[in-house]
Order: structure tokens, then C-alpha cells, then sequence
């Protein structure tokens, strides 16, 4: 929290004596992304609306203080690291665990890992299945439940994306429940298309859902992409 407060001092100072155009260009990236909104259905107005969310990054990234905010992130980060390297952390057994010394675990293998940059999709033949839970920066995702055994009771789908699309293929007479948060996107579950939006909570799930032996559990948070669920 300090090092946020002090990134917001360095930009009112650099705002009020050194970059007092910035206020008008940030000003302006907002009205072309608010005349873009208005007429998202038009080509021109997703032109628009991009246009602005890049000049307003590019606004951003020139600043002092995003450039203060990444180098003091950097700096606490790696002497956190530093100080886990000289003093680890000591986890105790708890007495759960330690009725039961001699109890093996075993490793499984994930579905789809944690990618900074980058697509990635599940197997094109067949795989076993395991709940997924990712979070990725950059890229699409792809996940075909078609080619993997279901279990009984709840397939748990756990994902944070900032930047990319999500596809998700379920087989029929497979009941799904969708929980998807997102900045900006379209949302389209089994056809039914939500559209572009901003800053929306989305919850929704097919009709028999609660009575179903094989439930897939979607839960989605996207910044800026969409989300597409349809059947295979």
C-alpha cells in the first residue's frame, strides 16, 4: 500500500510541475473510448475504443510514476525473496497430518499450467481428466472436454486471464454452470450471446443443473477478452 501512495504522489507532482499534458491526453484516450462504447456496434466505434485504451496506456507507461511503481515493485519483490532465501518458512504438521505419518500423496499432472504469454488448449487426444485451475497474462485458451472422461459429481474449470479469449467445448447432455467476470468482452454461452460489455458479473446455468450426475463448474475472470462455452 505505501509504495502505491507513493506512486500516486510521484504522479501529482510530475502532473502538476514537469507532464500537465497529460490530463488532456488522458482526457482525450476517454472520450474515444466513450464515443467508441456508444457505438460499439459499428466498426467505427470499436476503432475508436481501441484507440483510446491504447493511447491511454501508452499514456500510462510513459509516466515517472508507473516507472517508479515497477522498479519499487521489482525492488520489494526480490528482497522478499531474498529475506525467504536467509530466513525460510517452517511449516509444522498439524495433528491431522500427523496421525497419519506413513500416508502417501501422489503428483498429478495438470490439465493446463499457469503461461505468462502465450495460447495453449488441452490435448487433442485423450486425456485424463483433473480440475483446472490457470491464470495467464497473455493468449487464448482453448479447453475440449470431448476427448476426456468426465467424474461424477462436479468438473471444476478455474481461470484468470487479463488479456485473451476463452473457449470452452462441453459435451451434450452435460449440465454446466457459468461464473464469469470481465472488464470488456462478449460473453456466448450455447448461442446465446451476451455481447460487448464492460465491468459485468455474469451468472447463469442450464436447467438441470442441480439434478445432474456430471456437472461442469465454470468460473471466469477475463479484464479484456471473451468467453465462448458451446457444445461438441
Amino acid at each position: 500500500m505505501f509504495i502505491f501512495i507513493c506512486s500516486l504522489f510521484v504522479l501529482f507532482i510530475e502532473i502538476m510541475f514537469f507532464h500537465s499534458g497529460l490530463i488532456f491526453s488522458v482526457l482525450i484516450a476517454g472520450a474515444f473510448m466513450y464515443i467508441g462504447r456508444k457505438k460499439m456496434r459499428r466498426k467505427l466505434g470499436r476503432i475508436l475504443f481501441w484507440i483510446g485504451v491504447i493511447g491511454l496506456v501508452l499514456n500510462i507507461f510513459n509516466t515517472v510514476a508507473f516507472k517508479f511503481l515497477v522498479i519499487a515493485l521489482f525492488l520489494y519483490f526480490l528482497l522478499r525473496f531474498i529475506q525467504s532465501r536467509k530466513h525460510p518458512v517452517e511449516f509444522r504438521p498439524t495433528d491431522e497430518f500427523t496421525q497419519h505419518p506413513n500416508q502417501s500423496l501422489v503428483q498429478v499432472r495438470p490439465v493446463l499450467t499457469n503461461k505468462l504469454l502465450g495460447s495453449q488448449r488441452t490435448e487433442d487426444s485423450v486425456y485424463e481428466w483433473d480440475d483446472i485451475n490457470i491464470q495467464s497474462v497473455w493468449g487464448d485458451i482453448v479447453i475440449d472436454l470431448s476427448n476426456t472422461v468426465l467424474p461424477k459429481g462436479d468438473a471444476v474449470i478455474f481461470i484468470r486471464q487479463v488479456f485473451g479469449n476463452i473457449k470452452v467445448l462441453i459435451p451434450y447432455e452435460t449440465e454446466v454452470s457459468v461464473n464469469h467476470s470481465k472488464l470488456a468482452g462478449n460473453v456466448t454461452v450455447f448461442g446465446h450471446q451476451r455481447g460487448f460489455s464492460f465491468n459485468e458479473n455474469l451468472s447463469i446455468k442450464t436447467e438441470e443443473f442441480d439434478q445432474s450426475a456430471h456437472r461442469v463448474k465454470i468460473v471466469t475472470t477475463v479484464v479484456i477478452g471473451d468467453l465462448e462455452v458451446q457444445r461438441i
